[in-house]
């Protein structure tokens, strides 16, 4: 019997990944040769370099909580990133100010971290500071100076104000104030559950200087304040005080935003061609069918996961070629891509693409079904760079016309005849309005004045409605009937607004039926209220990125069917969560596009392929190869020893157990009468940019 294939990572190393570099020990210098310069201005950040410490567990050791709150001070001062100048403006001396900001950061640190007294933390400013040559103490005349930063000082991008104040001390009252009394007031090494919300606070009545209506305000008990307003007074004692401030604050501050974590499919389905033969495949198939310029797997995925998931993510791909009629080469973008299963994801991310690194991530759990997704990420950013956006092309969709057809596309529809007819009332109900107003401010009030009969009112009455008909002259009948009443005419500002307003009017009654305008699509409404109900800041949902992305999933899965690719696309309709309507019921928001407006999004993207092609980004292609005619099988006997079919059986470290969608759970929920409790929901792939 053969033996068993082993699936390594095959072609390029990516690079970059968090396995392979600082992510426990925090970054160093050299590490910077390991990255390219988009890289390093994301990376080199103080929390990558001083990694944030788990303060409790040092209190736990037994380290003092002055010291450590010291300690923290003095990171906290600490800039989040390199501080670059006018100067810095080549690669080459940007890096040096990222080299240089790592060094002192670590030096920093070093010192810090050594402090275990009082004394050692009132120490350090000579020491590093002073001694380091980054300020310099200059005296004048008898116990007068200051201290002054040197050149060197100047020039580092750690060393600033905040850092040396944070450092300096005038002795041990003054490191009694910053940082003992500072550590009480923040509540730092306070556990979570016994810590006052921030603004809150909880303080004792002893009687004697407090004062209440009817005396119902007692004495020896604890009461809650909020700044300089009393909440509530009364408790017995400071726990019951902290329990009702703690519920108050969760209830006030909460963002009632929801946390959208990705919902694995219950199993992969696919149906069309078999362009494997019943074959497992090989990275190098990955390399040799589509020109991948490398792939790796996570450390922690079996030989059955990396094989399956191969397998799957083989099959889908040329699925994507096959419906896109582009060659398989164009998968990889002429060979720039690279592909990863299970080896560069974090937290709840379903899969995400990596601009830096030119790389899809699939996670081992949740990446199936989001390959179609984060493909069309890879292919945005492709053309944003070719066509000079340096970016994803979506965010400059102006500098290419089939893109910014579908972000118009993706946003805005045609009004209805019902919509435009409702719309177009409207704005004259708003104009009647306003005449009314102006009309009744320059007649009106002086009519009653003068002469507040009943005769007079109903002749206004008659020439008011005239006026807002629009009736040619009524603003002269209405200044004349003014004159006959009160002595005075309409003034010649007032009417000259009033005579605007009639020409309006006149022209809203010979009107042809009301143009066809445009209003946004329910696509783009729902992404927009979905970043106001899930977790994702800056516009995540919304952005042009982000819907072409999950349009495109859409599109992909249409172009498919009736074939099914669960691997490529199974997640096009997932992107939804349980939300609380107007009448205050249980619904579902959708941010993807359905009915008409899919199908046009559809249509734009139909022709964004063809436009493609016919500028040679991409290349037409009607028939994609199949393994055997990529690499001819080996003698069937040894090779299906050695090289087993995928099973179901096979997946069930990838896949658990039946999970219904969101669309079942409400309908279940629904079926017992019943308002469905918060379902686990989908949250989609880590930001990129």
């Amino acid at each position: 019997m053969a033996k068993e294939i082993v699936h390594e990572d095959f072609g390029e190393k990516i690079g970059g990944a968090k396995k392979d570099l600082w992510a426990a020990r925090g970054l160093y210098v050299d590490d910077l040769l390991g990255m390219n310069e988009r890289e390093a201005d994301k990376y080199v950040k103080k929390d990558n370099v001083w990694k944030k410490p788990d303060y409790n567990a040092l209190i736990q050791s037994g380290v003092p909580v002055d010291i450590l709150y010291f300690r923290k001070v003095v990171r906290d001062s600490l800039n989040a990133s390199p501080r670059y100048l006018r100067s810095d403006d080549t690669p080459e001396k940007r890096l040096a100010r990222q080299k240089e900001y790592i060094a002192t950061v670590r030096q920093v640190q070093e010192v810090v971290e050594k402090v275990q007294t009082v004394q050692d933390a009132m120490d350090v400013f000579d020491a590093l500071i002073i001694d380091g040559g980054y300020c310099e103490r200059i005296s004048h005349g008898i116990g007068g100076g200051y201290i002054r930063a040197t050149q060197k000082g100047r020039d580092n991008p750690v060393i600033t104000d905040k850092l040396v104040n944070a450092l300096y001390f005038r002795g041990e009252r003054d490191f009694e104030r910053k940082i003992v009394q500072g550590a009480v007031k923040k509540q730092f090494g306070v556990p979570a559950e016994q810590k006052i919300p921030r603004g809150y606070d909880i303080r004792f009545n002893d009687g004697k200087r407090t004062y209440s209506k009817n005396d119902v305000w007692l004495p020896n008990t604890y009461y809650v304040t909020k700044g300089y307003t009393i909440l509530k007074t009364n408790f017995a004692t400071r726990e019951e005080a902290l329990k009702w401030v703690q519920a108050l604050a969760r209830q006030r501050g909460a963002s009632g935003k929801q946390r959208f974590v990705p919902q694995q499919l219950s199993r992969v389905r696919r149906s069309g061609p078999d362009y494997r033969g019943d074959r497992d495949v090989v990275g190098q198939d990955y390399l040799d069918a589509f020109a991948f310029r490398g792939g790796e797997f996570g450390n922690w995925m079996t030989q059955n996961d990396r094989r399956a998931s191969l397998n799957m993510g083989f099959d889908a791909l040329k699925d994507l070629a096959a419906v896109l009629k582009i060659s398989e080469k164009d998968i990889s973008y002429q060979g720039t891509l690279s592909i990863a299963f299970g080896a560069r994801g974090s937290g709840n991310a379903a899969a995400h693409y990596e601009p830096l690194r030119k790389v899809i991530n699939l996670t081992k759990m949740h990446g199936a079904g989001s390959l179609a997704h984060e493909w069309w990420h890879g292919l945005d950013d492709y053309l944003g760079v070719k066509m000079g956006a340096k970016a994803f092309l979506s965010e400059h969709s102006h500098l290419y016309e089939p893109f910014k057809k579908l972000i118009e596309t993706m946003k805005y529809k045609p009004e209805t005849p019902e919509q435009a007819a409702a719309r177009t009332e409207a704005q004259t109900e708003r104009i009647r309005k306003n005449a009314a107003s102006w009309l009744d401010s320059a007649v009106l009030a002086p009519l009653k004045r003068a002469a507040n009969d009943e005769m007079h009112m109903e002749a206004y009455a008659v020439l008011r409605e005239e006026f807002l008909s629009g009736v040619p002259g009524s603003v002269e009948q209405l200044s004349a009937f003014k004159k006959s009443v009160t002595g005075r005419v309409i003034p010649k500002s007032e009417r000259d607004r009033l005579e605007i307003f009639e020409r309006m009017l006149s022209g809203m009654q010979d009107q042809e039926p009301p143009q066809v305008g445009r209003v946004e699509t329910d696509f783009y409404k729902n992404s927009v209220r979905m970043g106001k109900e899930c977790e994702k800041d800056g516009g995540y949902w919304e952005s042009n990125t982000e819907m072409t992305a999950r349009a495109f999933a859409c599109y992909i899965k249409d172009k498919l069917s009736p074939e099914i690719s669960d691997y490529l696309a199974g997640h096009a309709d997932s992107a939804a969560a349980f939300v609380t309507g107007k009448d205050g019921k249980m619904e579902i928001l959708k941010a993807f596009p359905e009915g008409e407006e899919r199908k046009a999004i559809n249509a734009v993207f139909d022709e964004v392929f063809s436009d493609l092609k016919r500028q040679h980004f991409l290349t037409h292609s009607d028939h994609p190869q199949t393994l055997e005619e990529i690499r001819p099988a080996a003698p069937a006997p040894s090779r299906m020893a050695s090289m087993p079919v995928i099973t179901d059986a096979e997946q069930l470290s990838l896949f658990g157990g039946e999970k219904p969608s969101l669309l079942g759970q409400l309908a279940a929920a629904k079926g017992q009468g019943k308002t469905p409790a918060e379902p686990k929901q989908m949250k989609p792939h880590e930001p990129e940019l």
